[in-house]
Parts: structure tokens; C-alpha cells; sequence
């Protein structure tokens, strides 16, 4: 049997025969790969020999077995906007499929963690039946949409074993993720049971009629604490609060959370689960933590 032909020893042989037998550089052995793109790590090609130029892309590509090529960069601005630069393409539109769920976006402009994808599925294949939902930070709709699903489907479009909330009120002050998030609304059939508020969610006056609220803002979501206690129904409900705990400690940091949420009245707040969802830094880790809050007895 023949040897597996792997996509960096595919790179490795376009490039070498590109610079005639001399790599001015190392060869990035690891990229992330979806639809027709492949995104680079950030200092990829970065060496002056390379000369980057749209033949270099279409070598990277056709290596790839892609038609867009894209590198990292740093999270910029208020908007958090992914600092992704498109290297080789027309467009920066993508739909990824998840948990049954089609989620478009701009890659360049807007932010997506594929390490939260079992945040994700957590949520689609919840049950959230007849319950109003608010998504306090809501991006692209990386939870609003789960929320709203039935999780993933069967092989022949069975209803999944998730049941999708009422309505969901999703806060986002970002035009472009507002833009993507309004087009995988309607794609997934769910505009109607979504309302987008547009802007700070500090400033946006919300009633206390919701039975569950999502904080998923990274790397913290405190400002966001008063807002999620304020906006539950008076019979309580529940808190989804993302954060980062170091290794070890996330019962810990979990518990402190809940009793900082007492203090904020009028629930008593208490741990009902705590998810660990992947590694953000060495040594931390980014959990998300529920919260069951139920009204003080007199």
C-alpha cells in the first residue's frame, strides 16, 4: 500500500519546486480548514524571502485543495473583529454547518471559535421549550441559533433531541455580525422567533420576563452580571455565565461567582453545573457555569 499523502508534505513539495529547491522559511504545519478557505497561523510567509504574492497564495491553495487562503491576526476593536487578512479570494463570506444549524458570516470581520462547538451542541440539544431567552453578547449567533434549534438532525432531517426556546432577544452592537446574524436567522427559518437589539445592552431597557440568560462574552462578562439578574422573570430562572478559571480551580471560581450574584439581589444564586469547555491560555481555562437562581424567601 502506498503512503498516505499528507496536505503539508503536498505544501512542502509545491514549495520547494516554487523556490527551486530553496524554502526561505519554515512551512506552517498547521492551519484551520473549512469550506474552500484555509487560514493561516499569523506568521506564515512572514520571512522576507518568501516575497508573498498572488502566486505564492495560488501555490498555498492548490497545495490545500482550497480557493481562498487567509491568515490570523490579532482580535481588534470594540467589535472585537477577528483581524483575519484575506490573502487570496474575492469575498470573505463563509456558512459553516454545525449541530444541524447554518451559520454565515464574514471571516475577516467577525470572530468564530470552533473550540466551542460543544458549548454549542450543549445548548442545541438542551431544553429550552417555551421559554424566553436573552443572549446578552450574541455575535453571529453562536448561542442565539442553538438556543433557537432542535440540535442536531438525523440522516434524513428527523427533528433532533433538543427542543429550541420560544423567542430569543439577542443583544449585538456590531453592524456586520448583526448583518450575518439576521441572514442565519432567516436561512435556519427562525427570524420569527428572534428579536435583535441593536446596541449596548447597557443602555436597552429590558423587562424582567426572562427565563434564562446567556453572558457568553470573553474574557469576561461582569459588566453583564447586574443586566442578566435584572432581566429575570420574578419566579427566577437561569444564568449562563462564561468565563476564565485557572486549571483546577473552576468550582472555585464558580462558587464566587454565585455568591457575587446573591449580592446583586434579589435571587439566591446557586451552582448548578459547571462546563469546561477548552483552554484559552496555559493553565486557563474557559468554563461556563450554571446558574439556578430562585427567589429569596421572606
Amino acid at each position: 500500500m502506498a503512503p498516505t499523502i499528507t496536505p503539508h508534505t503536498r505544501l512542502e513539495k509545491a514549495l520547494t519546486e516554487r523556490q527551486s529547491g530553496v524554502l526561505p522559511g519554515e512551512i506552517p504545519t498547521k492551519w484551520e480548514r473549512f469550506s474552500d478557505v484555509a487560514i493561516l497561523p499569523q506568521h506564515a510567509f512572514s520571512e522576507s524571502g518568501w516575497n508573498p504574492d498572488e502566486s505564492l497564495w495560488k501555490t498555498v491553495a492548490e497545495a490545500l485543495n482550497v480557493k481562498r487562503i487567509a491568515r490570523m491576526g490579532e482580535v481588534q476593536g470594540e467589535y472585537r473583529n477577528s483581524g483575519v487578512e484575506l490573502l487570496l479570494g474575492d469575498d470573505d463570506w463563509v456558512v459553516r454547518r454545525e449541530h444541524g444549524i447554518d451559520f454565515g458570516y464574514n471571516f475577516t470581520q467577525c470572530m468564530w471559535s470552533a473550540g466551542n462547538v460543544t458549548e454549542r451542541g450543549r445548548i442545541a440539544n438542551g431544553n429550552q421549550e417555551g421559554e424566553k431567552v436573552l443572549d446578552l453578547y450574541a455575535g453571529i449567533g453562536y448561542y442565539t441559533l442553538p438556543f433557537l434549534s432542535e440540535g442536531a438532525r438525523g440522516p434524513n432531517g428527523e427533528r433532533g433531541q433538543g427542543r429550541g426556546a420560544a423567542h430569543v432577544v439577542a443583544c449585538e452592537w456590531n453592524p456586520i455580525a448583526i448583518q450575518a446574524l439576521e441572514w442565519s436567522l432567516s436561512e435556519n427559518d427562525l427570524a420569527e422567533r428572534c428579536s435583535i437589539l441593536e446596541g449596548d445592552n447597557r443602555n436597552q431597557q429590558l423587562e424582567p420576563e426572562f427565563d434564562r440568560v446567556n453572558l457568553g462574552l470573553l474574557p469576561s462578562s461582569e459588566e453583564g452580571y447586574p443586566i442578566a439578574i435584572r432581566a429575570l422573570k420574578p419566579e427566577g430562572g437561569k444564568l449562563h455565565v462564561h468565563g476564565l478559571a485557572e486549571s483546577g480551580k473552576e468550582n472555585e471560581w464558580a462558587d464566587n461567582l454565585a455568591i457575587t450574584l446573591d449580592d446583586l439581589g434579589p435571587f439566591s444564586c446557586s451552582v448548578e453545573h459547571v462546563e469546561r469547555v477548552k483552554w484559552y491560555a496555559p493553565h486557563q481555562r474557559h468554563i461556563v457555569v450554571d446558574i439556578h437562581a430562585s427567589p429569596v424567601s421572606c
